[in-house]
């Protein structure tokens, strides 16, 4: 006997198939990576942001202390190597990111396989971005190259800076810190949170500086979660932000956030003032390279609300998904009645965003 609401769940599984992974779904008020969920919703604890932080934050500390009594067990000198050390950092993120995903019971719309040349999208963006800034203070006066380094060892720099800078950060802090924000205080407050921890996250570098910190904040972390709130895509924030640091470091030889001594192909001079360079922080810590990129930031944050993609704060949701009920004449606890609804037979994971504008393929531009 067919069920009689499956002429509905089947249409709300078209709809939901054919919005942009990023424009909140009319049922529940949520983009496509989050969990489909009634009002009042079932398994509440599942839903709870902090629930899901405690998961991931658990999962990666288990890891990570796994990993250390192993090789402390084994070889207790990986523990002073930076690439063990580092790949401990990847292996751990990726662990709880996995496990989200479980307590979620989802799969990640944010890393669907066919969305993947997002991250081809976001290389060429991040390439393009430090190339001008290089180019700017090329033009200035402040940049010269003296020569090319042939003796250059650009794997370290790949794995450590490349690899599980762009992967593990952008799982930890836009795939979950900026992720679960959204879901309890909206878009907006998320989009300041996320970036200010970003921001003084990188104070732990050995040439980290307060501005350096602010700097990050705004041209990194701002730009990162608004490209990410404009594509639902984690292969976008990951290109943009390998290809960032790669291009910064190993290619024109500056600094990257702090972290130490310039090394790369070339053998760079960066000359002027530290406003205008970035000093010892790397050219992150130029006025130039935060006015740049942070209009690149505000101009997705007019996407953003031009296109209706903001999510509301978990309240304001909670009260106008309310108001619709009652406005539809039916109880607010047939919400449970009619949890079925929100298990979609397809996924929206398979949809691709692009930052300005969705496509009827579902595929990146």
């Amino acid at each position: 006997m067919t069920h009689p609401h499956s002429s509905l769940a089947t249409r709300l599984d078209v709809l939901v198939e054919d919005l942009h992974p990023a424009r909140p779904r009319p049922l529940d008020l949520l983009p496509a990576d989050e969990p489909p969920r009634t009002e009042p919703p079932l398994h509440r604890w599942r839903f709870s942001p902090g629930v899901r932080l405690l998961a991931f934050v658990a999962t990666v500390a288990l890891v990570i202390g796994a990993l250390m009594g192993l090789a402390l067990l084994v070889e207790p000198r990986l523990l002073r190597s930076w690439l063990p050390v580092r790949l401990a950092e990847l292996v751990a993120v990726v662990a709880g990111f996995a496990v989200l995903m479980v307590v979620e019971r989802r799969r990640p719309v944010e890393l669907a396989p066919r969305r993947w040349t997002g991250l081809l999208w976001g290389l060429l963006l991040g390439a393009v971005l430090c190339s001008t800034v290089i180019g700017i203070l090329a033009a200035l006066g402040s940049y010269r190259i003296l020569g090319f380094n042939a003796a250059y060892q650009f794997w370290p720099a790949l794995v450590s800076t490349g690899l599980v800078a762009s992967v593990a950060e952008e799982l930890a802090f836009r795939g979950v810190l900026f992720r679960l924000t959204e879901d309890l205080f909206g878009t907006w407050a998320a989009l300041a949170i996320s970036a200010l921890i970003f921001g003084l996250a990188h104070l732990g570098n050995p040439d980290a500086t307060l501005w350096g910190a602010v700097a990050i904040a705004l041209e990194a972390g701002l730009l990162f979660a608004a490209l990410y709130a404009v594509t639902r895509s984690l292969w976008w924030t990951i290109g943009l932000h390998f290809a960032w640091n790669i291009v910064e470091g190993p290619v024109y030889g500056s600094v990257v956030s702090g972290s130490g001594g310039a090394s790369g192909w070339f053998r760079a001079q960066f000359t002027g003032p530290t406003w205008l360079t970035g000093g010892s922080f790397g050219i992150e810590g130029s006025v130039l390279t935060a006015a740049l990129l942070t209009a690149v930031g505000v101009w997705l944050l007019v996407v953003i609300k031009r296109r209706g993609l903001a999510v509301k704060p978990s309240w304001v949701r909670r009260r106008l998904l309310r108001d619709r009920t009652a406005q539809a004449g039916e109880p607010v606890e047939a919400g449970e009645r009619t949890a079925h609804l929100v298990q979609p037979t397809t996924h929206p994971g398979d949809l691709t965003p692009t930052p300005g504008e969705p496509t009827p393929d579902g595929r990146d531009r």
